[in-house]
């Protein structure tokens, strides 16, 4: 019995010595999610007729003037390249809505968002092409720009009329 009574005294202080048991773990709160600001809309303060009229109609014409009379000097390919970034940038422009009566529906129609694609697509065209001085390639540019203008006019403005925006009487310009 001793050494049951010794035995069972020497466990007693084992298990006084022992680290305690940890509790289990408690489920962590989840955290809350994130709180994404977004911002607002952005919008043209203009209708996208008038974007066309003042942007793309200044920069696609004298691109397609120059399948007929090419740069030949360094300040025309310059103007080239001028009128190649304005095409790139406004396609990209034109996916947003503006003010006019149309514009909302315009902007959620996937065609037009193809169309507009397009057109920035064939400014990066004529843009390598005036980069490059190679009028083949502006030439080549310039009828993919008119295929997509003339494809978005048939499906969504067949009158191309400017809907009394004005068009300067200098445009386009003499040399």
């Amino acid at each position: 019995m001793r050494i049951f009574l010794a035995t069972a005294a020497a466990l007693a202080v084992l298990a006084a010595c022992a680290p305690e048991k940890a509790p289990p773990p408690v489920a962590a709160a989840e955290a809350p999610a994130p709180v994404v600001a977004t911002a607002p809309p952005i919008t043209l303060p203009v209708s996208i007729n008038a974007v066309m009229v003042a942007l793309v109609d200044h920069a696609s014409e004298p691109l397609w003037l120059d399948a007929y009379e090419p740069p030949k000097t360094e300040a025309r390919w310059l103007d080239a390249e001028h009128h190649a970034y304005q095409m790139a940038v406004v396609g990209k422009l034109i996916r947003l809505a503006g003010t006019g009566p149309n514009d909302t529906d315009w902007v959620k129609d996937p065609d037009w968002n193809k169309m507009a694609d397009e057109m920035s697509a064939a400014g990066m065209d004529a843009l390598s092409a005036a980069k490059a001085r190679n009028v083949d390639m502006l030439n080549t540019a310039g009828d993919r720009l008119v295929a997509a203008c003339e494809a978005c006019h048939k499906q969504f403005k067949p009158g191309l009329t400017s809907m009394g925006i004005y068009k300067s009487p200098n445009y386009p310009p003499k040399n």
